[in-house]
């Protein structure tokens, strides 16, 4: 078969904190059958640490971390709120990671090498989307940026003199953002059912306050909810007529976002293992006629 070298194939991948279980069993399903054929890459909060270990092609290592640290006051305690750190400590996620399933950076940057691997983050002086490209020396620094959240954990951090927090408050859901980074083809992982909506919540609404003297800044908490809602609008009614895949839950899963049971967890990741191979089951099918 002839292929058009024109064609591009992305990978978006939702965040959703713990409930990113399920995209690591629909990535470790990719890693079993060797399946990358991607030239753009874009993760979102936790979905660019599954990006990182996907690309470092390192076997089940988030499910480890997730299960592990679900567990751990060190990581995620109601006592942390108000601390510098907040409710969940991403540099203490960081150091266990390090520590115990390091992420082989030099092969994640071999691998997107001649390719396109972006880490979505909020730019917090205007409230817009920072696509961030990491190399080796930032790789970390990026992927604490795009999980940063207000209240939830340590409000901000740097990455090459800019201040940023998590993705998900500017482009949850970065379909359009993969269309216009040249995707003709689309792989959307969710953490969450494809038609599921979200209205106006109430920590967008503090967040929104207390960024109040930001106008920009302000607006985009204030408005978390068109934003994502656009997102899935996107996927769902295609305008730019792509071709798009989404590798989704079909209810919602068991795992919350920062509240879990070992059992919850392990079946919302072996359902990923099983969306995941559905879903290259139904490619290959597709592929065979």
């Amino acid at each position: 078969m002839k292929v058009n070298k024109t064609e591009k194939t992305a990978l978006i991948i939702q965040g959703g904190a713990l409930r990113s279980i399920f995209t690591a069993g629909v990535l470790d399903s990719f890693l079993i059958n060797n399946y990358n054929p991607f030239d753009i890459y874009i993760g979102v909060s936790s979905g660019a640490m599954c990006l990182a270990y996907y690309l470092g092609e390192q076997y089940k290592v988030v499910q480890r971390i997730i299960t592990k640290l679900s567990k751990d006051s060190n990581f995620m305690s109601v006592s942390q709120v108000f601390s510098e750190q907040g409710y969940m400590n991403l540099e203490y996620l960081e150091k266990y990671s390090q520590k115990n399933y390091p992420l082989d950076i030099d092969s994640v940057i071999k691998k997107t090498n001649k390719k396109k691997c972006y880490i979505v983050a909020t730019n917090l002086d205007n409230g817009e989307a920072a696509y961030l490209q990491p190399n080796k020396k930032n790789f970390l620094a990026c992927l604490r940026a795009t999980a940063t959240l207000p209240f939830v954990t340590k409000g901000n951090c740097d990455v090459d003199g800019m201040k940023l927090m998590d993705g998900g408050w500017s482009d949850p859901i970065p379909a359009k953002a993969a269309a216009d980074f040249g995707a003709t083809k689309l792989i959307a992982i969710r953490t969450v059912p494809v038609n599921y909506k979200i209205d106006w919540s109430f920590s967008g609404w503090i967040a929104s306050y207390w960024h109040g003297k930001n106008k920009k800044l302000s607006a985009r908490f204030a408005n978390e909810h068109l934003y994502y809602n656009k997102g899935v609008d996107y996927l769902n009614e295609n305008p730019n007529n792509i071709e798009i895949h989404q590798i989704a839950p079909d209810q919602e899963l068991q795992t919350s976002g920062y509240s879990v049971s070992s059992e919850a967890l392990l079946k919302d990741y072996q359902l990923g293992l099983e969306k995941g191979l559905d879903f290259l089951n139904k490619i290959r099918n597709k592929n065979s006629k």
